[in-house]
């Protein structure tokens, strides 16, 4: 037997619920491959699953471990990073507020921020609409590090960070690029119009009128509570057992990706997407209208067509029926919103792992539509499958290391003695970069919540670094008159404090 299993690592908790309709389906075949694909791989990291059916909650699962080290298993009310699938819960609050007269789907982002001075695109022209369903033409990654990763911020400098917004040179405005910029920058306009912060106005129109109450946009207040929260891990990882180094916090909860929630409370959110809850919290005029599609695409993310994006869900056909579906990425996790409202089904399906769990993701949706639609066959194809990704697993394993091991014997190109690159590096609206450098660890490199270890970036002066594990950036050094000056990122530039250039 292999050792994480016999040692207890994985554990399951099936919980189905008998239809009165029809007889309830087969989900063990399903469980029993989840918990082999776990044991083969020896990465006992959590999968929580919720199956929907007429309103009815028809199937939950639960294995693996919220806490490897420290063998908490994944249950109900462990919760899980979200990430991405923020965005439905976000886009239907912008709906309410319209609905109640307090937004306009057409201000204008000129008229959001008429003291802003916008350069390189007409700000009277991009809408609070093209923002929700990004087809604004406008990019922002200072804005976007600064909410979801480094937490440095205040109103005031939110506010800044909004104001120097450019023109997206990949796409113009009214073309369907997927980004969080939309959204942080309508939760910037939403905090100081209402008077109150985005997390409490989603809390207050959406979260307690559906009665979830183990989700939340506060990390601090489901720590408090004393709330399972799922630490993040990555196959990826050099040691896949041990949580990734980055952690959420308040200040990197966005409107883009900031909530934690269970399987039972997104399946309750689900619920009432199909419109057949026991009593209407939402209206059900404002469900719908979240559903229709406002911008085309083309597009697939493993097994899901998307050929369109409504407000906070893409749409498609997945075997043969209307689908609407977002899923959430983010170092450590994955998570996976779906549902079919001409059949009246949804999946929820949440990871505390970034890479496997993604597969994983898509095969238990192959099962459970495939089953409940009464696709012939299913338990065979889904299994071969999962044989295929346990063979793939080892290959993914060998080709991590090989990439880490490149990474580290990257040569470095850096024009002065190393020593001479530490200090502090500030930026008015972005606060300071710090880079120590010492004889065991190298160069570190720490920007608020966020850290790295540099590595060789083999262009003069640059270096590697990992702020979000097992996804690299590029950090430039600017040097003058034989000094290092400063510091370039993402069009971000931190200049060295002069004492220290």
């Amino acid at each position: 037997m292999n050792r994480f299993l016999a040692l207890g690592t994985l554990v399951l908790a099936a919980m189905p619920i008998v239809s009165r309709a029809s007889p309830p389906p087969d989900f063990a075949p399903l469980a029993a491959l989840i918990q082999q694909t776990k044991g083969a791989t020896a990465l006992p990291s959590g999968t929580a699953i919720a199956v929907i059916r007429h309103g009815k909650v028809i199937y939950e699962g639960y294995f693996g471990y919220a806490d490897i080290a420290a063998r908490t298993p994944v249950t109900r009310d462990t919760a899980f990073y979200i990430a991405s699938a923020t965005k439905p819960f976000f886009a239907l609050n912008a709906l309410l507020q319209e609905d109640a007269g307090q937004l306009d789907m057409r201000m204008s982002l000129h008229d959001m921020f008429p003291e802003a001075r916008f350069a390189g695109f007409d700000a009277s022209a991009v809408t609070v609409k093209d923002l929700l369903v990004h087809t604004s033409g406008v990019d922002n990654q200072p804005l976007v590090w600064a909410t979801a990763y480094s937490g440095i911020h205040d109103a005031k400098s939110l506010r800044g960070l909004v104001s120097v917004s450019y023109p997206d040179e990949k796409a113009a405005r009214g073309t369907f690029k997927y980004t969080n910029v939309g959204y942080n920058i309508l939760s910037v306009w939403l905090d100081g119009h209402m008077a109150e912060p985005w997390q409490d106005q989603l809390e207050r129109n959406l979260l307690h009128p559906l009665g979830m109450r183990r989700t939340s946009a506060h990390i601090s207040r489901a720590r408090a509570a004393g709330w399972t929260l799922a630490k993040p891990y990555s196959f990826a990882s050099a040691k896949p057992d041990q949580p990734l180094y980055i952690a959420k916090s308040d200040t990197t909860m966005h409107a883009a990706g900031g909530l934690v929630s269970t399987a039972p409370d997104l399946a309750t959110f689900l619920i009432a997407q199909l419109g057949s809850g026991q009593r209407q919290a939402v209206p059900r005029r404002v469900i719908r209208r979240s559903h229709e599609p406002q911008a085309a695409l083309t597009a697939k993310y493993m097994d899901f067509p998307r050929t369109g994006y409504a407000w906070g869900w893409y749409t498609g056909e997945y075997k043969g029926r209307t689908m609407l579906h977002h899923f959430g990425g983010f170092a450590g996790f994955h998570a996976h919103l779906s549902f079919m409202p001409d059949e009246g089904i949804a999946l929820v399906v949440l990871n505390n792992e970034d890479v496997l769990g993604a597969q994983v993701t898509s095969l238990i949706a192959d099962y459970v539509y495939g089953t409940l639609l009464g696709e012939p066959d299913v338990t065979a194809t889904v299994s071969r499958r999962f044989d295929a990704l346990r063979t793939k697993a080892a290959e993914v394993s060998l080709t991590a290391a090989r990439q880490r091991a490149a990474i580290q014997a990257r040569a470095w190109a850096l024009s002065r003695p190393r020593a001479e690159y530490a200090g502090t590096y500030s930026n008015d609206l972005l606060g300071d970069m710090t880079v120590q450098v010492d004889e065991d660890r190298g160069m570190v490199i720490r920007w608020g919540n966020v850290q790295a270890v540099a590595a060789g970036g083999e262009a003069p002066d640059r270096v590697r670094v990992e702020f979000a594990p097992n996804s690299g950036d590029f950090l430039d050094f600017r040097t003058e008159n034989g000094a290092v000056t400063g510091i370039s990122f993402e069009r971000m530039v931190f200049r060295k404090s002069p004492a220290e250039g």
